[in-house]
């Protein structure tokens, strides 16, 4: 498939400038309803695994086009919402904008944990993140320093088992399973094409579990959400496979010794 290539690794400057110009697009998509996954399956995935959690202080890492923000501020006491574009945080803002308890810092989330004078967060989310973080270890390590022990982080991204057999890159000659991967394509959901090109990083499924392993995250729940029957009719391809991956972690103490298999 020629239109979905890999390409070199990114930072976090640079994928921040694509989502820069994707913004105005991606708020469309979702504020129209256009997205059904996002609509019926991310979102009630992600708003299901957070019910146990304490979201007195939530984190949305991640935040995008703030859509899922403004869901998740009207069940918590204060949001903080984090995000390295800046046109994703200026819709952010609009998509919060009758919400009174919603914070926003644009940066990249290391740098938050860097930086931020606060206490712990009770809990975070990142809706359909970690699939475009530059450096998951970084990631994990910033995700765990803001928050409480105890705090529940949830997830979810694209399947790194499907997602590739999806868009039908999984043979071709550049594709390991196994090997962590920088692809650039357009950037699609299943109602519309679009011309504007993302970066997305493909990691096996290990690789995502041991790197919050190492940062003291023990696994609760693992979900393979699938859209209801209804639902499915409403998509141009029936569901073969689980298309997304949605994981809860709780925060323990810290245990860099632990052995990762």
């Amino acid at each position: 498939m020629t239109s979905i290539q890999p390409c070199p690794p990114k930072n976090n400057a640079e994928l921040a400038r694509e989502w820069d110009r994707l913004a105005e697009e991606r708020h469309r998509q979702i504020t129209s309803g256009e997205d059904l996954s996002f609509d019926h399956v991310v979102a009630p995935t992600s708003h299901f695994l957070l019910r146990e959690a304490d979201l007195t202080t939530v984190l949305d890492v991640g935040c995008g086009t703030g859509e899922f923000t403004a869901q998740l501020a009207a069940k918590a006491g204060t949001v903080v919402a984090i995000d390295p574009s800046a046109a994703n945080m200026k819709l952010a803002r609009f998509s919060c904008r009758y919400s009174k308890n919603v914070q926003f810092v644009v940066a990249p989330v290391e740098e938050v944990a860097n930086s931020l004078d606060r206490r712990p967060a009770t809990a975070a989310v990142a809706v359909m993140t970690l699939m475009t973080v530059p450096d998951l270890r970084q990631f994990a390590k910033a995700v765990a320093r803001l928050l409480n022990t105890g705090g529940r982080f949830v997830a979810t991204l694209t399947h790194p088992c499907f997602w590739p057999r999806y868009w039908g890159y999984d043979r071709e000659p550049w594709f390991r399973y196994d090997r962590e991967t920088f692809i650039e394509a357009p950037f699609v959901i299943s109602n519309r094409e679009t011309e504007l090109r993302t970066t997305h990083v493909h990691r096996p499924l290990a690789l995502y579990l041991s790197s919050f392993a190492r940062e003291g995250f023990l696994l609760e729940v693992m979900a393979e959400p699938m859209p209801t029957e209804a639902v499915e009719s409403r998509y141009p391809r029936r569901w073969e496979f689980p298309r997304f991956l949605a994981v809860r972690w709780v925060k323990g103490e810290s245990s860099n010794n632990r052995l990762v298999l």
